[in-house]
């Protein structure tokens, strides 16, 4: 928290901008029906329930509806001065001023069409629908695009691959969200067949990536205009300059089908210059259908969705909980305020796999720091309806999570690069780790610090190498509260497929002491080798805890195994190796 705090707004006496220039402010509010009023009507902001305040960004006629509420607000002078000295131009470049590290919709685009054509086997790309302006215009507006990142070859062969599903930047001045699954996507393919992660990831996780959610928000966002939502200026027209708290558009986050507007006004709001304006019915945007269209697909006459990314294996019972052994996963990345959250926003009530959800939240938050909570939580959120992870959550039984990135729209890239993004590659790799079935995995342990001795071998001529790794269910968030660990009972080992795959061929590993019977194990294992061809091989480990005599498995993870042909001459370990 900043020390300097700060001055209090006179609005009679402070003359401000004609632009309406933004202002960083913290608004006390007295309980919490007070937050309710005025928090949804802001593009984001920071709740600290201990001391009963709101920090947004926002311009003077946002601090006159927080005055309105009953609110004392106070400037954040420094935070203002850096908020305005973010959109100052900079050397004359008109887009995202100054922010070298974040790719405009275009670039983003490109690096798309590059990743395409130089990995074929591992990338594809698929229109899924025109923008709201493309809509009106054909030379207008864009095309949306999902990537695609999997073992392409392969994955004709595993119909029931799990799917990954990630938003990015739906919220359009958000730069960060965008560039980080690009980031990822990146990752994946570059490092695919050197990095022992990102290969199985590819191998056995179908990623699929919409990095601009938002295309023409998005570009009005570039020019350093505090844009949030889409750019429907005929349904949703509005007198406010594009600079201010009052614009015209829709927030796609609160336009998606499932209850929709069914707060009162609490989680969205009907007046067509708000920020969380959400439609004029639900689903009006094209870019909201195009979304849903390639989630979810479309519902058949029975009301099963049929056609989309993930599958619908919701019970038709809202209060029935979704299968445990679901697979696949949606994730909807935003910034700012460091949050993990999950359904329902719309309700105080958990939803139907609210437990799994927390502990699959908290697992994430652990790998990013941030604070894992359910969507509506009211000491660090508050209410929302119609929005991507309640719908693919509420239609699909999809375990679905919000990650709000950073600490501000305007994030430096010096700690885009240093914290958010590698904290957040590893949160969302974890999730991927999981996601044969989130609900399952995410109760067990985690696989980690896995090695082999020795990493290379020559074919034929070592019968043996040792595996170790750590077993470890002591990795969740703590928080928001804290949540009971259990004792690790086992893990195995395998080749080439996760041990908890139908074909795998699974070794027993055994505690480094003897017994199992800490939450955080060493564990080691000798596999057999002496029939393993020269390649490169992935070594599997994963642990289990015991809940009585149910095991449950946790996420697993791999290493290489270099088998090396005898006819070659080569390095093992550091020292020459001289084939006999």
């Amino acid at each position: 928290m900043l020390e300097r705090w700060l001055l209090p707004l006179c609005m009679a006496s402070l003359a401000l901008p004609a632009s309406a220039a933004e202002w960083f402010v913290e608004a006390q509010y007295s309980d919490a029906a007070m937050l309710a009023r005025t928090a949804g009507l802001f593009q984001h902001a920071i709740i600290d329930a201990e001391r009963r305040t709101l920090r947004v960004d926002t311009d003077d006629e946002g601090i006159r509806r927080l005055r309105e509420a009953g609110m004392d607000v106070r400037v954040d002078m420094p935070a203002t001065a850096a908020l305005r000295a973010f959109y100052e131009p900079v050397g004359g470049v008109s887009s995202i001023p100054g922010f070298a590290c974040y790719r405009t919709v275009e670039e983003t685009y490109q690096s798309i069409d590059d990743l395409v054509l130089a990995h074929p086997a591992l990338a594809s790309v698929e229109d899924i629908g025109p923008s709201w302006e493309r809509t009106r215009e054909p030379s207008q507006g864009y095309s949306m695009r999902a990537l695609r990142v999997t073992n392409l070859d392969t994955a004709q062969l595993q119909l029931d691959r799990p799917r990954m599903v990630m938003f990015g930047s739906i919220h359009a001045r958000e730069y960060t969200p965008a560039e980080l699954l690009t980031r990822m996507a990146e990752w994946l393919v570059s490092a695919y067949g050197i990095n022992a992660r990102a290969t199985w990831l590819v191998d056995h996780v179908d990623f699929r990536f919409v990095l601009q959610a938002n295309p023409d928000g998005r570009k009005r966002a570039e020019s350093g205009i505090l844009w949030r939502k889409n750019t429907n200026v005929i349904d949703a027209p509005c007198s406010g300059t594009p600079s201010s708290f009052r614009q015209p558009g829709v927030d796609l986050n609160r336009n998606f089908p499932f209850h929709w507007n069914v707060t009162g006004g609490l989680g969205s709001s009907g007046v067509r210059c708000d920020a969380t304006y959400r439609g004029p019915r639900l689903a009006s945007e094209p870019e909201t259908r195009n979304l849903v269209a390639y989630v979810a697909g479309t519902p058949d006459a029975d009301g099963v969705y049929r056609g989309g990314a993930l599958p619908d294996r919701k019970p038709d019972d809202a209060a029935v909980a979704a299968p445990d052994d679901y697979a696949g996963l949606f994730f909807d990345v935003h910034s700012y305020s460091q949050l993990v959250v999950w359904p329902w926003g719309d309700t105080a009530a958990a939803a139907p796999n609210g437990q799994a959800l927390q502990t699959l939240g908290r697992r994430i938050a652990w790998f990013n720091g941030y604070t894992p909570a359910q969507s509506s939580d009211p000491d660090f959120l508050y209410t929302t309806d119609g929005s991507t992870v309640d719908t693919f959550y509420g239609v699909l039984g999809a375990p679905s999570f919000t990650i709000e990135l950073g600490t501000s729209f305007f994030e430096s890239c010096t700690n885009f690069e240093s914290s958010t993004l590698p904290l957040n590659l590893a949160a969302l790799i974890y999730a991927a780790r999981t996601a044969h079935a989130p609900y399952r995995l995410a109760a067990g342990p985690d696989a980690h610090s896995i090695s082999l001795s020795p990493s290379r071998i020559i074919a034929g001529q070592v019968k043996q190498v040792q595996v170790r790794a750590i077993i470890d269910d002591t990795r969740l968030s703590t928080v928001n509260g804290t949540q009971a660990t259990r004792e690790v009972s086992a893990a195995r080992a395998s080749f080439a497929l996760p041990p908890g795959e139908s074909d795998a061929i699974a070794f027993a590993m055994r505690a480094d002491d003897g017994v199992f019977d800490s939450a955080n194990e060493g564990v080691f294992a000798s596999l057999p080798t002496t029939a393993l061809a020269a390649g490169r091989h992935l070594v599997y480990v994963q642990g289990s805890t015991a809940d009585g005599a149910t095991m449950i498995p946790g996420a697993p993870d791999a290493v290489f195994l270099d088998v090396i042909d005898a006819q070659d001459g080569l390095f093992i370990d550091g020292f020459e190796q001289t084939a006999r």
